[in-house]
């Protein structure tokens, strides 16, 4: 079963602290941080609390949204936002309902990301996750309140939650590797920067919502590390730039060489 993170960003009222933390008890969930917070919890967020009060003791403070999302296997941000623009890779959601289906059967650590009561999330702290979700509403009003929109989530999360796996999901070091490999194989095939980049993205959605296995992993970024060799070559690239997601996985690829000793092995002829 995964283990969830429940992380919110900038909140500016104490008594959204206490209802999350109200609602997280209610499905189970303790592990909660915040980024930023613009208010110091007090005997009205408390009060809002309930029965959470082991929840709101136990809150972690970061100063930044990555801190945040160190050491989790998968990160999902949340917003009311969605883009009907092609280019928006970033603004296309799953649903809770979604996101719940994805998981089930799955170890690992997922954080679920909640922004600001006013303005949720920027573009920027959407494409730090791995994938994002929204809540279907009317098109006339479609963003609810912070607290009700964390406990739609939680439900649906505790209903498909299901039995426990040992099926364990692919770590961020994999991820990031199995992107720099698609970035240098890109780069190599003559593919143009601004291309490259909206490859990336639309890849690591597909990571994302797909809330990927590790042995999955292991084997994509093999196939795709032997892409990149055979592209060195037969064909060097135009420029000798990189992609910022190439240089990322640099340490992260030699990590990670250990996780596929098992794989089976290229013989050439």
């Amino acid at each position: 079963m995964a283990d969830f993170r429940v992380v919110l960003v900038e909140p500016s009222f104490e008594e959204s602290i206490g209802f999350v933390a109200r609602a997280m008890k209610n499905f189970g969930l303790s592990n909660f941080h915040l980024v930023n917070p613009k208010i110091v919890l007090g005997p009205s967020g408390r009060m809002r609390g309930g029965h959470a009060q082991d929840v709101l003791d136990s809150i972690v403070e970061h100063r930044s949204l990555k801190d945040a999302l160190e050491g989790l296997h998968l990160s999902i941000g949340t917003t009311a936002q969605s883009s009907y623009a092609a280019s928006n890779l970033v603004r296309k959601p799953m649903t809770p309902r979604e996101l719940g289906n994805v998981l089930k059967n799955r170890a690992g650590t997922v954080g679920i990301v909640f922004g600001r009561e006013g303005t949720g999330l920027t573009n920027v702290e959407l494409g730090q996750c791995d994938a994002t979700l929204t809540i279907p509403a009317v098109s006339e009003y479609q963003t609810l309140n912070l607290s009700h929109a964390a406990a739609i989530v939680f439900y649906e999360l505790h209903v498909t939650a299901g039995e426990s796996s040992m099926d364990g999901l692919a770590s961020e070091r994999l991820k990031k590797t199995i992107l720099g490999f698609l970035s240098d194989s890109a780069l190599r095939s003559g593919i143009e920067e601004h291309d490259r980049a909206q490859l990336t993205r639309a890849f690591r959605n597909v990571l994302g919502r797909s809330a990927i296995r590790h042995r999955e992993g292991s084997l994509l970024a093999e196939v795709l590390r032997r892409i990149s060799e055979a592209l060195s070559q037969t064909k060097e690239p135009g420029d000798s730039g990189t992609l910022s997601a190439v240089s990322e996985t640099e340490s992260g690829t030699r990590a990670w060489a250990g996780d596929t000793s098992r794989l089976p092995q290229r013989h050439d002829s």
